[in-house]
């Protein structure tokens, strides 16, 4: 191993082309203007009296006054709730301003009573109205987004339906897509309709009124996994500051506080409501509400210093001193696309930041790369595959916190500042984020993107993770040395899972946070994601091996958390909390546990090629054709169902779906094929855990003299019957037994073990018959023999023989390998 020196290269920092648009634009979790972050610092206004042109704003010269108050106090964009009029327009422009105005139509919370006319009616004027705002703002730069509504209350969504309401307004987005296509689209939700599925909007904006920190916290968390991959703005909210000075400065330390929560959990946007008290709704002046920054005659509150405050505030203004951090790339021929990741890892103003990228051995360009930039260190090892270069790039690490990523990933400007934040209590021990395709991605790499078997976060909850993936994942040094280090047996996938557990195990926990987010170019072509599938299978075999206790009796991982995939449609259904006569105020969206579409795709689809084998059975009796025609039937019709579950990139149609679906159903083929392959390789590159001897057996038990206790005793025997090739899983506390050992398919048995003699521990396997699956067996066995008593006769054959079969290990099998001599003795 060397570290090598580092030539100088320019410091990449691209400029926008001259023909690209000025509008503001979506970039992951953020804005973006001409490839610069734009900072999305947001303040509500009006609405006011009519001012007799039927704009619902104060005169020119007042307009004028507040837009350049509004722009010296720091704010970008300024939040409407009707359409701007021409001069408004004028003044933002010249205040460098950005407006985030809503289209004003009359929607279904003026409906009386629920005919298809009316409601045909109320979506075809919104249509109008929709188009024809976007048709006179199209271009106008001025303008950030269009929003499609605000607060359509719980009620009318419950009286008019949730899907009718979600697809007028995906409908409308679309309307202005059309008009624009560069235009942004939004609509103004609320806690207490967030279960609208809004997939036709560019970025996800909430009002959100709490007043508690930690229930702000909370809810904005949760509210970024609502978002997914789009920006988060929160389009109102503040506090009303009442008449005297003791609520004034209420309003500001709440403010303060809701401005930190939302800028250490990645808001991409923030609406403070509202500029100034002067505010009409309907026509009539609103006195009884003091949410303003300014009073209704513009002088300021002690709100308005904290948001001018934080308007000037940047993300690393957060923290007067942030943890050192070492980001580590490990990379075998990366040469494709590591010039894009150091790009950007480079471009990181992170403080006291250390790039390391580990070459594991590359015979291509990955090593001159490396040295084109000038923060990199490079270290160079021969090939030892993934965990070893890891490893290597956690000793020479100097950094407090170690973050991992891939050669195929390059990170956001803001990643390593919400990694270091998203370790946020004294037992995190380690931070992930999401991980999502480029736009700029190829088809083939969309359809993998979208198929299942992909790098994705498990979730305990909004802000805690069972597992992170390892292309976005960061530890503190002293966590990782503590356990470990990853395991060398590693070599190309499988490491993260292993050391996530490992760190759970150790008593830590994992934090998760949305706005650490990173792009990760993903495997182009069926091909290659095959080939990635069946490398995960074998890695798969080398965690099972490893842990055990946290896979399924289908050789699946258990996972205690949920798996979450924001391009791959959720298997669990959605139920929907909404409180007594639907008036809760937070009808939050809850997933069942279910996981029927999984146990389909996993098992489903493993038994129905199992069935199209057996087609030549039918030369034995014509019945048995109908086997194979119903595996076909079930294929068909699961892939029928996933290309409906698909959601393709637009422009994108059916030959995308079908993609997308032959992907899932080759997935559970190949996976398997590359476990079952690397099964018996696993487990005997388990580590070894001596027993005491010799031991002696007394007809079928097995007896150890041992001066050690019997935990060591009982870790001595499961480690040797995972070693030859035994699946064993330690029992818990409610069972009668130190081990469950699965013997054969339809037998398995429960290790025991006592210490009632001093200085011996006895150890004996109660074998025990599995009877839901032997039921299965002979409903399956009864109905074959109506068809064919051969085939009927086989299957019965087949399992007496496992049921000997595993009979026979449970005794003379394990009582020999745990004695080799006992065959020799009487």
């Amino acid at each position: 191993m060397r570290i090598a020196s580092i030539s100088p290269v320019d410091e990449w920092a691209a400029a926008a082309p001259n023909d690209r648009p000025v509008q503001v634009t979506v970039e992951g979790k953020q804005f973006s203007l001409r490839s610069r972050r734009f900072k999305f610092k947001g303040v509500t206004y009006g609405t006011f009296q009519d001012r007799g042109d039927g704009a619902l704003f104060p005169d020119r010269s007042r307009l004028k006054f507040d837009l350049i108050d509004i722009a010296d106090a720091g704010f970008t964009v300024v939040r409407t709730y009707t359409p701007p009029p021409d001069d408004l327009l004028e003044i933002a422009a010249d205040c460098n301003l950005r407006l985030m105005s809503e289209v004003f139509y009359l929607d279904w919370r003026y409906l009386i009573g629920m005919s298809r006319r009316q409601l045909s009616r109320i979506s075809a004027e919104a249509r109008r109205e929709v188009k024809a705002q976007a048709r006179r703002l199209a271009g106008n730069d001025s303008i950030l987004a269009l929003s499609l509504g605000n607060e359509v209350p719980a009620d009318v969504v419950r009286w008019v339906g949730t899907e009718r309401i979600a697809g007028v307004i995906n409908d409308l987005a679309a309307v202005v897509h059309e008009e624009d296509p560069h235009r942004l689209v939004t609509y103004a939700n609320y806690p207490t309709t967030e279960y609208l599925p809004l997939e036709g909007l560019d970025f996800l904006t909430f009002n959100v009124f709490l007043e508690d920190p930690e229930q702000f916290r909370r809810y904005v968390t949760h509210l970024q996994h609502l978002a997914g991959n789009l920006p988060l703005v929160l389009g109102e909210f503040g506090l009303d500051a009442g008449n005297g000075s003791a609520g004034e400065h209420r309003q500001a330390e709440v403010v303060d506080a809701q401005l930190q929560i939302a800028a250490e959990h990645g808001v991409a946007g923030c609406c403070l409501f509202s500029w100034t008290d002067e505010w009409c709704v309907g026509g009539n002046a609103v006195e009884d509400w003091h949410f303003g920054l300014t009073r209704a005659d513009r002088s300021p509150r002690p709100a308005l210093e904290v948001a001018k405050d934080w308007n000037h505030r940047s993300l690393r203004d957060l923290r007067e001193s942030w943890p050192s951090m070492s980001v580590v790339i490990c990379a075998h021929n990366g040469a494709e696309t590591l010039h894009e990741c150091l790009r950007h890892t480079s471009a990181l103003d992170y403080p006291d930041l250390e790039v390391l990228v580990v070459d594991d051995g590359s015979t291509d360009t990955t090593a001159r790369i490396a040295r084109q930039f000038p923060r990199v260190s490079l270290i160079e090892i021969p090939h030892s595959g993934l965990s070893t270069a890891r490893n290597e790039g956690l000793r020479c690490a100097r950094g407090e916190i170690v973050a991992y990523l891939d050669a195929d990933a390059f990170p956001s400007p803001e990643w390593p500042y919400y990694l270091a934040l998203g370790f946020n209590g004294p037992r995190v021990g380690g931070v992930g984020g999401p991980n999502v395709p480029p736009g700029d991605e190829p088809v083939g790499a969309q359809v993998v993107a979208r198929s299942p078997g992909g790098p994705v976060q498990v979730l305990f909850s909004d802000d805690r993770a069972e597992h992170i993936p390892g292309c976005n994942m960061a530890f503190w040094k002293r966590v990782l040395t503590e356990v470990g280090g990853f395991d060398p047996v590693y070599t190309s996938a499988g490491d993260d899972v292993d050391l996530c557990w490992r760190v759970l195990d150790q008593g830590w926990e994992i934090g998760f946070s949305s706005a650490a987010l990173v792009w990760h170019r993903r495997r182009g072509g069926l091909g290659a994601y095959l080939r990635q599938q069946r490398g995960y299978g074998r890695a798969e075999a080398l965690v099972e091996a490893r842990h055990p206790e946290r896979f399924g009796p289908l050789r699946t991982a258990s996972w205690r958390g949920r798996i979450y995939n924001t391009l791959v449609p959720v298997s669990q259904r959605q139920r929907i909390y909404r409180g007594p006569l639907g008036l809760s105020p937070f009808q939050s969206v809850y997933r069942s546990e279910s996981h029927l579409m999984d146990v389909m795709l996993q098992v489903g689809v493993l038994g129905a090629g199992v069935s199209l084998l057996c087609a030549p059975l039918a030369l034995l009796s014509p019945a048995l054709a109908l086997i194979p025609v119903l595996a076909l039937a079930y294929l068909a019709v699961l892939g029928v169902v996933d290309m409906a579950r698909v959601k393709p990139p637009n422009g994108f149609g059916m030959r995308f779906r079908a993609a997308v679906a032959v992907h899932h159903l080759l997935q559970p083929f190949v996976r398997t094929w590359g476990r079952c392959t690397n099964s018996d390789p696993s487990a005997r590159d388990l580590p070894s855990n001596p027993l005491p001897g010799p031991p002696r057996r007394v007809g079928r038990t097995v007896i150890f003299p041992s001066h050690r206790c019997r935990s060591e005793v009982v870790s001595g025997i499961v480690s040797l019957l995972r070693r030859t090739g035994f699946r064993v899983r330690m029992a818990s506390e409610w069972e009668d037994c130190d081990a469950r050992i699965a013997l054969s398919r339809l037998v398995d048995g429960a290790l025991v073990t006592s210490g009632h003699v001093p200085n011996v521990v006895q150890m004996r396997i109660r074998p025990r018959l599995l009877l839901t699956r032997l039921a299965i067996v002979v409903v399956l066995a009864t109905g074959l023999f109506l068809a064919s008593f051969e085939v009927g006769t086989m299957l019965i054959f087949l399992a007496g023989t496992d049921i000997a079969w595993g009979c026979w290990r449970s005794g003379p099998r394990i009582i020999r390998m745990l004695d080799p001599s006992a065959g020799d003795r009487r």
